[in-house]
């Protein structure tokens, strides 16, 4: 789920005139311009209060070593889909730094400019993952220090019947004059959070500047493994043409380097 707004004439045109690809196979990682390393996506993590305190429940105590055990979880498998990108490819730095919602700077207001909805300004609605990442996305906005970090993401407890199980703002990282960058996540199983790490993948590569979904750009998905597919499959690994290319397009490089011997990162001179 993404929040680049389109106007229904621009769709209608694109759908009708565009010729689609057949699907792509998997291709690996090209470096253009050698040695490439992997750039580093820094995160700073917040957990719902509700699901803090089921956690708090799992644990038995302070959730905080069972908080960085998932975490691990998750962005080891997230980081495997993100090296698979050109030039390096992407890697998550989290460095197990996670903070229940309610003692974090993040001061949430009880209403949002839907963008989505003509920019009205509407009432959250707690049940509702869109209206609850517009509302972590204002208040992350008024934030200071709002760019000191790459991404921030947002873990909630999974709402159900919302067929929507993450968002992200697309095109956000290295884009200081965008939108605040954030992503939410949605947890469905508290002992196994990276159930579905590869739609946080997924959102992860909107971010990094794949604005669309591979609908757009193939006829089809077989065996659902296109990642950047509107519907994401269960174990869709494959980065299009289009989803490199876009992100490739997208500059970058405000993101350290890892050095691939050590755990220190570098930033561009």
């Amino acid at each position: 789920m993404i929040f680049k707004l389109w106007s229904p004439w621009l769709l209608f045109w694109v759908s009708c005139t565009a010729q689609k690809s057949p699907p792509p196979e998997f291709v690996g990682p090209v470096c253009d311009k050698p040695p490439c390393t992997r750039r580093v996506i820094k995160v700073k993590m917040y957990i719902e209060d509700s699901l803090w305190d089921r956690m708090v429940r799992e644990a038995r105590g302070d959730p905080t070593e069972l908080l960085g055990v998932q975490m691990d979880i998750i962005f080891t498998y997230v980081n495997r889909i993100l090296q698979q990108l050109d030039n390096g490819g992407f890697k998550v730095d989290f460095a197990r730094d996670v903070v229940k919602l309610n003692r974090s700077e993040i001061v949430l207001e009880d209403t949002y400019v839907d963008r989505i909805n003509g920019n009205k300004t509407t009432k959250v609605d707690p049940t509702d993952i869109i209206s609850q990442t517009f509302q972590f996305q204002e208040a992350v906005q008024k934030l200071p220090d709002r760019n000191s970090t790459d991404l921030r993401i947002l873990f909630i407890t999974e709402r159900g019947s919302d067929p929507t199980l993450a968002t992200a703002e697309e095109t956000c990282i290295c884009n200081p004059d965008w939108f605040g960058c954030v992503a939410v996540f949605s947890i469905a199983f508290l002992d196994n959070w990276g159930h579905n790490a590869n739609v946080f993948a997924h959102e992860i590569g909107h971010a990094l500047g794949m604005d669309l979904h591979d609908d757009q750009f193939y006829t089809s998905n077989p065996n659902d493994q296109l990642l950047m597919w509107s519907g994401i499959g269960f174990r869709a690994f494959i980065w299009s043409p289009e989803a490199k290319r876009r992100i490739n397009n997208q500059d970058n490089s405000c993101l350290a380097k890892e050095i691939p011997s050590s755990n220190i990162v570098f930033p561009d001179d």
